[in-house]
């Protein structure tokens, strides 16, 4: 690894980076004509459809059908619902899903060379008290077995493999992510403080003998001490502890923008440190797949083989004579159905609740989602670049995007062309909703272009090596913590059952969009419903 101190001379890097800006002008602006031929398309979540739910235009039900209990969505939680019922003998369910797949945040897919992610692409690994999510990896053969002192033993194959990450910092790839060549003196002091600042968090302990950061964020400490973090941005924290270092602010954005879709001047400081501080695990590897956690999505299939009903958007949730009424609209049919259910799982976003349900709106006000962009792109070949070589994650210091992920990284023809990588972008620059418009209102070729053009910053001429690009956009990406939200009473208020008859479970009930949290929720959804269960008999 390249070391800052160890760079020489600021004289070399102000004539490479204004060469590289020369060279590079009259090739991005020729992108609308070299790239014309690359096979070009647009995804994205069933936002049509799922628009319709603010018009309120559906053709009224023409049957009716009586159900045990329904599952309303198919990402991660409701998946984990599902599977939790039936590890407990109840499997008298149907699942409703508005894709034409399941998995929600965690979906991949395949072309012609690789499988690839359309979002989540990891997961960590998780802290040895997550009892349930590791009972989870090792039915899945993720955890292969346990070690005589209890500690899993992971899948090697599921491992990432080396080399992990690399960052493009002054026109150089550098080892790993934080940053270290070309740095100032100060920005590496302000990066060593910042880090004991962290190690002091992730050890510390409220008075409640519960960790101040942990996973599931439920079993965090509700320790005032830490959770007044929450009440001011992770920016304003950084600056009150003498942390202002413009290079430092680049990283944690990037950090930031990985975990919540927003930067350090909108995240709470309490999210910002739990980014860091969350996990226990002293290997710091992560367990990833070419199709990201579509991987583990699929391995929630058995347990709902022969109950989804997919291609279907619920438009109406009401209870009736203690049983819960709702209506289904399916996109393929074109036809509205009632089911009749004695209980339910919302398995959907709060802000699709607010219309679901009635006197729902003014509650779900504070659940805030930014929108994201990814983007597929199969390559002929990378132009080279000094230093490091390609890797697994692969980030460009300040860029637009979170920079791409290899998606071939973990197969056997690791470095034969032709290559597929996913980009990845948050859009939080302006107000969550603005971005969410600029999301759906800006040309597929603007985007198309965006993507390229951060790219040329790190690869100058990969527009010409591209021979097929697919974004996928998501408006509502993923829930954003922004101050006084984790421990607000609104998420308190959501999460709460309805007369023994409506259940949530979403990971924005956690106030971060990360699988364990999706997971957690599904699994404390169906542990509601199975105790109310017991009571009614």
């Amino acid at each position: 690894m390249k070391n800052g101190a160890k760079f020489n001379g600021n004289r070399r890097q102000f004539f490479k980076t204004t060469l590289f800006a020369i060279a590079a002008l009259p090739f991005i602006q020729s992108c609308e004509k070299t790239v014309v031929k690359l096979i070009f398309k647009i995804t994205g979540t069933n936002h049509i459809l799922g628009h319709k739910l603010r018009t309120n235009d559906f053709p009224k039900p023409t049957e009716t059908i009586h159900e045990d209990i329904l599952i309303i969505g198919g990402g991660i939680s409701g998946l984990s619902a599902a599977r939790w019922l039936t590890k407990n003998n109840v499997t008298n369910f149907k699942l409703i899903e508005l894709e034409d797949d399941l998995g929600g945040n965690s979906l991949g897919k395949q072309n012609a060379v690789s499988e690839y992610p359309v979002a989540a692409h990891y997961l960590p690994l998780p802290n040895l008290t997550n009892k349930d999510l590791l009972d989870f990896l090792y039915e899945s053969n993720v955890i292969t077995h346990f070690s005589d002192n209890g500690s899993p033993v992971y899948n090697e194959s599921y491992l990432c493999f080396s080399p992990q990450e690399r960052l493009f910092i002054h026109n150089y790839w550098q080892d790993g992510l934080v940053p270290t060549y070309g740095i100032t003196k100060e920005a590496t002091e302000a990066f060593e403080s910042f880090e004991k600042k962290m190690q002091f968090y992730k050890s510390a302990v409220g008075t409640d003998g519960a960790f101040a950061f942990d996973i599931p964020l439920n079993a965090s400490s509700t320790d005032k001490e830490f959770t007044q973090l929450d009440t001011f941005t992770f920016k304003e924290w950084l600056i009150k502890n003498e942390l202002n270092n413009e290079t430092l602010f680049v990283y944690l954005n990037y950090c930031c923008k990985d975990d919540y879709g927003i930067g350090i001047d909108k995240v709470s400081a309490w999210a910002g440190i739990h980014y860091f501080c969350s996990r226990k695990n002293s290997n710091h590897n992560v367990l990833t797949w070419p199709e990201g956690n579509h991987f583990l999505s699929k391995k929630f299939n058995p347990y709902v083989k022969n109950k989804v009903q997919k291609n279907s958007l619920v438009y109406s949730v009401k209870i009736k004579n203690k049983q819960a009424v709702v209506c289904v609209y399916n996109s393929i049919s074109k036809k509205s159905t009632q089911i009749i259910a004695k209980k339910i799982i919302l398995a959907t976003p709060q802000f699709v609740n607010a219309y679901l349900l009635e006197n729902r709106s003014k509650l779900t006000t504070k659940f805030q989602y930014a929108p994201w962009i990814t983007a597929t792109l199969t390559v002929k070949k990378f132009p080279v670049g000094e230093g490091a070589s390609l890797s697994w994650d692969n980030v460009i210091h300040n860029g637009f995007g979170l920079g791409y992920i290899y998606n071939q990284h973990q197969t056997l023809n690791q470095y034969h062309p032709p290559f597929s990588i996913t980009y990845y972008a948050a859009l939080c620059a302006n107000d969550l909703k603005t971005e969410r418009r600029n999301l759906l209102t800006n040309s597929d070729y603007y985007w198309r272009n965006i993507v390229l053009n951060d790219l040329e910053k790190a690869h100058y001429g990969i527009s010409n090596e591209v021979l097929e690009m697919e974004i996928h956009k998501k408006g509502h990406g993923m829930i954003s913590p922004f101050p006084n939200f984790i421990f607000s009473e609104e998420i308190k208020t959501a999460a709460h059952p309805i007369n023994q008859t409506i259940y949530f479970a979403h990971s924005d009930l956690s106030g971060i969009s990360i699988f364990e949290e999706a997971f957690y929720q599904g699994i404390k959804a169906a542990k509601q419903l199975l105790h109310d269960s017991t009571l009614d008999t």
